[in-house]
């Protein structure tokens, strides 16, 4: 009798250790994907929080996954397959651009340009896209929107990820 009340509590002991393992901090999925851990954090320009931008993370590993977001207010949570399910562990480059492009405006070029050529477009051209950015004005640095500019790199390690940018001219 007391051996099965031992061997039950060890038992017990396996089963939620097991499960502690299983519900681990990162997002393991059947996508083939490593797990990523949660990375959210801040940004700022000259202490000021950014209102309004995209943050990506370009791995410096070539066969990396990137993951991005959305700065709001100078917050942002990142996604790599599913939202807020962060990153991937790695050395990352990091950029912020706060250009904004106009959707519909940019569809009707196309959709234009596309009627003299006698084509539709399935996909917005990448020359309207280019040219619609190039007239975009940022407040941010043009070195943040690029990742062989930006002087941004940081590590994702498998943990939780709090992360803080004060970008500078």
């Amino acid at each position: 009798m007391f051996v099965s009340r031992i061997l039950s509590a060890r038992t017990r002991w396996s089963v939620a250790f097991a499960a502690l393992v299983v519900i681990s901090p990162g997002c393991g999925d059947d996508s083939g994907l490593s797990a990523r851990y949660p990375v959210t954090g801040k940004v700022t320009y000259k202490g000021v929080p950014v209102k309004k931008a995209a943050i990506n993370f370009q791995p410096n590993d070539p066969d990396g996954r990137p993951a991005g977001g959305k700065v709001e207010n100078g917050e942002f949570v990142l996604t790599t397959l599913s939202p807020s399910d962060g990153a991937i562990p790695g050395k990352y480059k990091v950029t912020v651009d706060d250009r904004e492009l106009d959707a519909d405006a940019i569809q009707s070029q196309a959709d234009a340009e596309g009627k003299k050529k006698g084509v539709s477009y399935a996909v917005i051209p990448q020359h309207l896209q280019a040219n619609a950015l190039k007239k975009m004005k940022s407040v941010l640095p043009g070195k943040y929107q690029i990742a062989s500019t930006s002087d941004i790199e940081v590590e994702v390690k498998a943990e939780t990820n709090t992360l803080t940018f004060d970008l500078k001219d």
